[in-house]
Parts: C-alpha cells; structure tokens; sequence
C-alpha cells in the first residue's frame, strides 16, 4: 500500500470521530504548516497567483494572503473530500443556483455537460448532485489502481459514475444515451497532449478534442462551480450552474469561452483555484 492512500486512510479514520469544526482548526493549521515547509508546492500557488495578479495589481501582503488561504482551502476541502465515505444525503450543506438549469439542459434528450475546474471541491459538487437524484457521471484523472479505487469508492457512494479519462469516448457516448450529466474539469492538460492557450498573463494547455466533441455532438454545456462558502456560517459551500449553452462555431471560439468562464471564476476565488502542478508554458 502506498503512502499516500495509507495517510488518507487514516485521516478517513480521524475525521469520522473529529466534530467538524475542529478538523478544520486542524486543517487548516496543517495547512499552514505545509505552506511553509514545501517550497515546490509553494512556488507553484505563487506561480498560478502571479500570473492571475501580474505586474503589482495587488500588494505582495495580500498575495500572501492568497498563497496561505490555497494551502488551507485545500484541507478544508479533503475533509469534505474524506466524510463522503460517511455523509448522508441530508449532511450535504451547499447554496445554490442553477440547480433547475440542469432539467432544462436534460430536456434536449442528448444528455449534457458541466465543465468546471480546480476550483473549490469539485468531488464534493458531484455527489451533492448525484444525492439530490441527478444521474451523475464524472470524468476523472487515472492515478495508481490502488489511489484510483480509494478516491472512486468516494466518488461513487452517493451515485455518481466515474470514467478513467482514458475511456473519455465511451463516457461521452454513454452520456448521450443515456441522457445523463457528465462533469469535465477542462483547466489541465493531464493527458499531455492538449491546446496551448493564453490564459491569464501566461500561456497553459487545455484538453485536446473537448470543444470537438461537444460542437459535433450538439450537447449542452453548464458551467458551474462549487467553493467553499466565503460568507455564510450556515451553508458551508456555496454552488452556482450557468444557463445551458450550445456552441456550434469551431474548437478554438469554444475553447475561448471556456477560458474566459474560468478565469472570471478564479478571479472570484483565487485562493480556492487548487492546482498545484506546474503546467505553466514558458
């Protein structure tokens, strides 16, 4: 067994004893502590943030603000993340809007696509929906078989199915038959073969094919996001899907428009834009 996979077991152990609150006191100071002991992973949160925020738009202080908050976030989230082996329908706490846009996108009979992106926690977006009956599917990144069954086992309790990326064509196909919602994360080129594309004041590619597959397809497209909840003391996150689109021009409008969506998005919630690859092109 890996480290990794044992780490998170163990900590799946901890947070079904731990009330809420404290594991993200804990958290969020683990959080803080590996901001600072990782220079790699903190370098490349600054990297992401420099390029939202270049040229001295915002003070070196709040930037900072920024680096640490990505580092907390982002244990916050794997707690969420973690009580979903545990959580009933009912514990899910989210505000949202949209949530109606989904049947509206359903009505065509073709299925459709929420494209979203590393932001928040997009695991925990996916169950909400597959509890609250959408018939969810998930495309998803292949990792080792041992960390894969770990996360999916997650991923799947509440319903929703989950496609390796390499099998990214069935799960298309299987969407428009069955009129289902499929989740794409469209901000990472994690098969290496994407689209370079400016993005921000940089340059990053984008999953090859997506906007193909969906112009030729005819499938209506949602974007959405769900982040922590910046706000509310009531609801923990805070949820939002877009009125359903359909492109018909060619990949490279597509492709456009789903970066200005991501990047209205990051810039909303720049501490919650949870990549912590460098997939910058120099």
């Amino acid at each position: 067994m890996n480290l990794a996979v044992q780490t998170q077991r163990f900590a799946n152990i901890l947070v079904r004893v731990v009330p809420l609150k404290l594991a993200d006191r804990i958290a969020g100071a683990l959080g803080l502590l590996f901001c600072k002991l990782s220079k790699t992973r903190r370098r490349q949160i600054l990297n992401n943030l420099q390029h939202i925020f270049p040229d001295g738009r915002i003070r070196r202080e709040q930037m900072n603000v920024y680096l640490k908050n990505t580092f907390v976030n982002y244990n916050r989230a794997m707690i969420d993340f973690l009580r979903l082996s545990f959580m009933s329908k009912e514990d899910f706490s989210v505000e949202i809007t949209g949530f109606d846009n989904i049947a509206k996108a359903l009505t065509h009979g073709r299925g459709c696509i929420v494209l979203t992106l590393h932001i928040g926690n997009w695991d925990y977006a996916g169950s909400y929906l597959a509890a609250r009956g959408v018939p969810m599917s998930a495309l998803v990144e292949e990792t080792r078989p041992e960390t894969y069954e770990f996360y999916a086992k997650h991923r799947e309790r509440m319903g929703m199915k989950t496609f390796p990326l390499s099998r990214a064509g069935y799960a298309f196909l299987h969407t428009i038959k069955s009129n289902r919602v499929l989740a794409v994360l469209g901000d990472r080129d994690i098969m290496k073969n994407g689209i370079p594309v400016d993005f921000f004041s940089g340059r990053r590619n984008i999953p090859r094919g997506l906007g193909d597959i969906i112009i030729k397809r005819k499938l209506p497209v949602l974007f959405g996001y769900m982040v922590l909840h910046p706000t509310s003391k009531k609801d923990r996150y805070l949820a939002r899907l877009e009125e359903p689109v359909f492109f018909s021009d060619s990949e490279k409008e597509f492709n456009k428009a789903m970066v200005e969506k991501f990047e209205s998005y990051i810039l909303k919630y720049p501490d919650q834009w949870m990549l912590f690859q460098s997939d910058w092109i120099a």
